[in-house]
């Protein structure tokens, strides 16, 4: 049981963030979503000044930045990016968001079902797609033939492959790790009715391989090694294969040390870090298991009396600052609670 005090949950139900408020209304606090305060917050949330500013930067009501296909993964300004941190902070759709929506439809969705970089099958991206297709789902496109084509690409390129996702894998890991919680967040945003045997097959493979690397304990040792010999030899295409086929067969068993991107937390994300992967199992109704332990440990010795800060910062430019780096983040430590609450419990004090 997690103990924080009173103080920082009413310091997460002030005004200036209504998304964050609504959420602890709802996930921390357990009220009724009909009640009186949770509706007046939900109906603030459009008006959260990260949320207004990024629409305020979109063009022509459509997109932004640029409107070519190659300009939609633009970071962090292009469409793609937009609609997945809109998403993440529970905007709801209005005519901008639907535009948008249309617009990556229109132009970053390649032929395959995939979200791309340039709209094209050969720039397919598993993760891209996966953090699309959740944006999606909040935004109330599930039903959507178009949307049904990036989950049928998610489920062909990693549920019938057994977990083997079809993207080029730097380092010596044998698929991606990374964009794990991104898929396990994408099929767990659909409604359990909805979920297909092929959909919770996909979300078994994610929880199973999460759980095996105790969610951040992933990193193979020798990695530094391998990547000096790539550097050294310069190599590339079937060379590379071979060479890494190698290494790893010379070096087995390798063992598995933590990733530390994954111990420092911030909010919104590209990529993942470990409290983003406990709260992709949250989304999936994952009970405790002791796989759990460290990364809970990690969550809570974050903890600065009751707050959770922002760690890190982005290196590209952003439309607005959502919370700056090295501040108390509301949205940190509302997730921080959320996660915790649901696998330990939590308990709040009155002081």
């Amino acid at each position: 049981m997690f103990k924080t005090n009173n103080s920082a949950i009413n310091w997460l139900l002030e005004n200036d963030n209504p998304p964050v408020k609504y959420l602890t209304y709802l996930k921390i606090l357990d009220m009724n979503p009909n009640s009186s305060k949770i509706i007046s917050a939900k109906n603030e949330i459009m008006t959260y000044k990260p949320i207004k500013e990024i629409l305020m930067n979109q063009i022509e009501e459509t997109y932004w930045f640029d409107k070519g296909k190659t300009k939609n993964y633009k970071k962090y300004l292009g469409t793609f990016w937009q609609l997945i941190f809109l998403s993440e902070m529970q905007a709801e759709k209005n005519k901008q968001i639907a535009n948008a929506c249309e617009h990556v439809f229109s132009t970053g969705q390649a032929p395959n079902g995939a979200f791309s970089m340039s709209g094209t099958n050969s720039q397919s991206i598993i993760c891209l797609t996966a953090n699309v297709l959740r944006a999606l789902i909040h935004f109330n496109y599930l039903e959507d033939d178009r949307t049904q084509k990036a989950l049928e690409y998610i489920l062909s390129s990693f549920v019938d492959t057994n977990g083997k996702i079809r993207c080029q894998v730097m380092g010596l890991f044998e698929n991606c790790y990374m964009t794990i919680p991104k898929i396990l967040f994408a099929l767990s945003a659909m409604p359990e009715k909805k979920r297909t045997p092929r959909v919770n097959k996909g979300i078994d493979l994610c929880v199973k391989r999460l759980l095996d690397n105790q969610i951040y304990i992933y990193l193979p040792e020798k990695t530094n090694e391998w990547r000096k010999l790539v550097e050294e030899k310069k190599l590339k295409g079937q060379e590379y294969a071979d060479e890494k086929k190698n290494f790893i067969q010379k070096h087995s068993p390798l063992k598995k040390k933590p990733k530390v991107g994954w111990t420092k937390f911030r909010f919104p994300l590209n990529n993942s870090d470990a409290l983003d992967a406990m709260r992709a199992l949250v989304s999936a109704n994952v009970e405790y298991s002791s796989e759990m332990e460290s990364s809970i440990e990690l969550i809570i010795s974050k903890n600065q009396n009751g707050k959770w800060l922002n760690e890190k910062e982005y290196r590209s430019p952003f439309y607005t600052i959502i919370e700056p780096i090295n501040s108390e983040s509301k949205w940190l430590t509302l997730h921080a609670l959320i996660t915790l609450k649901h696998f330990i419990g939590i308990e709040i004090l009155d002081h």
